[in-house]
């Protein structure tokens, strides 16, 4: 068996990658914080908030995965194959960034329209226990999801590192 080798670029381009997939639904709000991660964000923001027909709509779809996902697998696959990066992993995780996105909104109140442009929210858990969904930005959020999730992360990429190790040191 050869010794696997340690890729940086592809550690690296996994990592932003999956940073904007999970950034990317909310190009839709020009309040969003991808907008700070861009130059001139908050400008293109408001431009890009009429395109995609308002908060939480063709972002926060399936339709809009499926088209944001065609469009980065293009774009990603047209980088250039000497910088060395796995471009399917690249790819991989800028997708599971954005379906964790979906996923974590649809455990808030307002849910997800994932048929949009059909005018149905879903959500979890679903009816008749949406009672226990959260309200995004509030402190339930901040000091107690988000510190579960991630332990909740921590012990699977601690449980799964041998698979991780495979995949980045190849």
């Amino acid at each position: 068996m050869q010794e696997p080798t340690y890729q940086p670029a592809t550690f690296v381009a996994v990592l932003v990658a999956a940073h904007f997939g999970s950034l990317l639904p909310d190009i839709d709000s020009s309040a969003a914080d991808i907008w700070n991660s861009v130059p001139a964000g908050k400008h293109v923001g408001r431009v890009a908030t009429k395109f995609t027909f308002g908060h939480r709509n063709l972002t926060h779809s399936l339709l809009g995965l499926a088209l944001v996902g065609f469009l980065t697998h293009r774009l990603i696959m047209s980088m250039p194959h000497y910088w060395g990066l796995d471009l399917n992993l690249v790819w991989l995780s800028f997708i599971i960034g954005y379906v964790f996105h979906l996923l974590a909104d649809a455990v808030t109140v307002l849910g997800v329209p994932l048929l949009w442009p059909l005018d149905r929210s879903f959500g979890f858990p679903p009816k008749p226990f949406e009672g226990v969904r959260i309200q995004s930005g509030q402190w339930f959020e901040n000091l107690l999801l988000f510190p579960l999730v991630n332990l909740v992360l921590i012990a699977l990429i601690w449980s799964n590192i041998g698979i991780i190790k495979e995949i980045l040191f190849k």
